[in-house]
């Protein structure tokens, strides 16, 4: 019935860690570190790397480029994956490269763990930089900054977890302008932030079954299968590192285990989900994702282009041990004061295993998760009746017919809900006085002063919904002054014209910050001159998300968002230009705008100076078919990392690569700049 998101291939992976980890065997701890009494690395001390790295090399060539690019401020390449993906193996590959070799003065390798001592890893780093082997001072930490000083030297720190650490470690590690590197190699994603100068994060993406097998035999089983006792090993720690969770975390990993194998579960629904359920707090959900990612109970797989996370997965053994765990439960947990049911593909429409417990319908609510299998040939509605205490229904894959309004009456503990119908009236919900996330994928959608009803709106995804007023409707809707949705962060896609875009309607949204907005027209606005609408307020002053899409774009509007002092985003998509198909932003600050993309907009030249994207991150254009050049003003901004062009004519990549030529000559390395034909 219900079913929760898995990974390809994660078990061979894990099982490669864990027998590395639980088997105790020499030759298998030698492959995934090196003690910190070892001695330097040298090409010597690594038999048949090449063959422990699968599908890595074009890897290493970015990474290469990173350690030996012309920049000479200190800065920090991290190498970021799960457990046994061959971190490890893909660092010592580049740091052993005869030319890697070449490029430093001094290099040292040193494991670091979970159970480090500082002083050892400072002798160790020591030993290795002055090629003295019995090294022994009193302040190791103060003699390796005394001896790297004015050198250009690489250090790397294999397998580093704890903030601590880190924190430790740096102090002894100088800056002095000679383009010196520090690789890490890590699990933590958020670790790597907090360790992050100048080069974004290195992600390695999760190996398909076959490069994990492929990995796995060479790594560990010279070709043979993982032992069967390994396997049932893998468990135990599984169960060792769901033990050591906080007790609301349970239920979230738990909630994951139900999903398809071999899901990406976008992270963005899914915390969404949690927050419905009750298993986490509004705030702080992502900070109990990174929780289960560190302890390898989830792997991230897809970032968006801003560098958030995208996607993750639950590896195939964390998987089973969650199908395990819940049905030696029979499929009940207590979440809170609430005693739960997990809804399973193996449950009958008329639900008798409830009555097999013991359990009373009303002392019993069903988690009922996001990927919804029921056969399509059932009636959905009478199964409903059965499921009256639900938080979360996510139907949009599964088409409702006319009824649906009627059967979800008796639903009224919904906090999420997102369907698939012909039809939807805000009044219809209007009861669901719960609810705080609403997706709907509908052809006719109608807008009503229901919607104040919904006080604990947060969320509001739909295709896309007129802001349209029958006579008197939008007296009724402006009505109650002191009636405004407090929650609300996310509205989109609306279609409304200039003359509803004013401050009265959007302080009934006093804390949106995200809005996907489509102008469908300028319109005459009434007691509006030309002049008041220079200075109007068009838009939510909080707003940190804007999407724009099918619009003509004009200067009072581009003002208007200017104005905006907390956008970080921006998002123009199908734009088009009165008279004369010029942008021009001379005049114009986004002081905080950190991302902007550019989806066929359809200028042909764009101007900007140096101090209209002043913080900018990253640029994406795509499609943008009449545009013949990115402004070289682009060079003038520090902070840029990307510039992403896509289906653009090659006179727009060859800007791009000029504006990469120009930071670089300044001795600013930190662009990249990626020019594709399609996605």
């Amino acid at each position: 019935m219900f079913l929760l998101p898995s990974f390809n291939g994660g078990n061979k992976v894990i099982c490669s860690d864990i027998c590395i980890k639980g088997a105790k065997l020499a030759d298998m701890e030698y492959v995934e570190r090196i003690p910190s009494s070892a001695e330097p690395p040298s090409e010597r001390s690594y038999p048949s790397v090449d063959e422990e790295l699968v599908g890595f090399d074009d890897h290493a060539k970015n990474i290469f480029v990173k350690l030996t690019s012309r920049r000479k401020d200190l800065d920090v390449i991290s190498i970021v994956g799960m457990a046994g993906i061959g971190k490890t193996a893909l660092g010592r590959k580049i740091y052993s490269d005869v030319s890697i070799i070449g490029h430093f003065d001094v290099r040292a390798w040193c494991s670091v763990g979970q159970a480090y001592n500082v002083r050892k890893l400072f002798l160790e780093i020591l030993k290795q930089i002055t090629g003295d082997r019995f090294v022994n001072v009193d302040d190791p930490h103060y003699m390796v900054r005394k001896t790297l000083f004015g050198k250009r030297y690489l250090i790397v720190l294999d397998d580093i977890c704890e903030y601590e650490a880190w924190d430790d470690l740096l102090p002894c590690f100088p800056s002095v302008g000679k383009g010196s590197r520090i690789m890490v190699t890590t699990r933590n994603v958020q670790l790597t932030r907090h360790m992050k100068k100048h080069s974004e994060p290195y992600l390695l993406p999760c190996l398909r079954d076959e490069e994990s097998w492929e990995l796995l035999q060479k790594k560990v089983f010279q070709g043979e299968s993982c032992p069967l006792e390994l396997r049932e090993g893998s468990m135990k720690m599984i169960q060792s590192s769901y033990d050591l969770l906080a007790e609301y975390l349970k239920p979230c990993l738990l909630y994951m285990g139900l999903f398809p194998k071999g899901y990406e579960i976008p992270v963005s629904d899914l915390l969404k989900w949690w927050i419905a359920e009750e298993f986490v707090p509004n705030i702080g959900t992502l900070s109990c994702l990174s929780d289960l990612v560190s302890r390898n109970l989830v792997v991230f797989s897809k970032t968006r282009g801003n560098g958030e996370m995208k996607c993750c997965i639950v590896p195939d053994q964390v998987r089973e041990f969650c199908l395990t765990k819940i049905k030696e439960e029979k499929f009940m947990q207590h979440v809170g004061k609430r005693l739960c049911m997990y809804i399973h593909d193996g449950m009958t429409s008329d639900f008798k295993e409830r009555e097999s417990f013991g359990i009373s319908q009303a002392s019993l609510e069903c988690i009922a998760h996001p990927k919804f299998s029921i056969s399509k040939k059932k009636n959905l509605f009478p199964l409903l009746n059965n499921f009256r205490l639900i938080r979360v229904l996510h139907l949009l894959d599964f088409y409702l017919d006319d009824s649906w309004a009627a059967a979800f009456q008796s639903l009224t503990h919904l906090r999420y809900l997102a369907i698939f119908v012909k039809a939807f009236h805000f009044k219809w919900v209007s009861h669901l006085v719960h609810l705080q996330t609403l997706g709907v994928c509908s052809s006719y959608i109608m807008m009503s002063p229901a919607i104040w009803k919904l006080e604990k709106l947060r969320h509001v995804d739909i295709n896309e919904f007129p802001i349209r007023w029958a006579d008197g409707e939008r007296v009724k809707f402006e009505e109650p002054t002191d009636v405004v949705l407090h929650n609300m962060k996310t509205l989109g896609t609306c279609s409304m014209s200039v003359a509803d875009m004013t401050p009265k309607f959007w302080n009934k949204f006093p804390n949106l910050e995200q809005l996907r907005l489509h102008i469908d027209e300028l319109g005459d606005v009434p007691y509006y001159s030309d002049s008041r609408l220079m200075t109007l307020e068009m838009f939510p002053s909080r707003l940190r998300k804007l999407s724009l899409s099918e619009t003509f774009l004009t200067d009072e509007i581009v003002s208007s968002i200017a104005k905006l002092q907390h956008l970080e985003t921006l998002k123009l998509s199908e734009i088009y230009f009165t008279g004369k198909k010029d942008w021009d932003l001379s005049g114009k600050t986004f002081e905080r705008l950190k991302f902007l993309k550019l989806h066929r907009v359809f200028m042909t030249h764009w101007y900007c100076s140096d101090e209209s994207f002043p913080s900018l991150e990253y640029l994406v254009i795509k499609s943008c078919s009449k545009l013949e050049e990115i402004p070289l003003s682009f060079a003038d901004v520090p902070t840029l990392r990307l510039i992403k062009v896509t289906d653009c004519s090659k006179s727009v990549g060859d800007s791009a690569l000029s504006i990469k030529q120009d930071m670089e000559d300044l001795g600013n390395e930190l662009l990249q700049v990626h020019i594709l034909k399609n996605d």
